[in-house]
């Protein structure tokens, strides 16, 4: 008798498990920060600082991504980078070696 599905190995496992909440962190983490940076920011008009929350509370992922990359953020530019490209690139691999495992 043949097995309708089999049980997903532990790779499997691991990598849904993180391809599923790596966005979620991501989330957890830039908006945030975004929103924390852009309080305490001087030198923002009120106009374009009711743009970026917006943009922010919108679009979580994509604001608080594009703020820190194109915003100007007053955060050190290695901790935007760590944080920005470096998840971006995680949630990427995690998605291309879900995808080629067939998960």
């Amino acid at each position: 008798m043949e097995k309708a599905f089999d049980n997903p190995g532990f790779i499997q496992l691991l990598l849904n498990f993180y391809g599923y909440y790596v966005p979620f962190i991501l989330l957890a983490v830039w908006a945030p920060l975004a929103l924390y940076d852009l309080a305490r920011r001087q030198d923002v008009e009120g106009k374009t600082g009711a743009i970026w929350v917006g943009a922010i509370v919108a679009l979580p992922l994509v604001g608080a991504g594009a703020y820190h990359l194109i915003g100007k953020s007053q955060l050190p530019s290695w901790v935007r980078n760590y944080l920005v490209i470096g998840g971006t690139v995680l949630l990427i691999v995690l998605i291309l070696i879900s995808s080629v495992l067939g998960t």
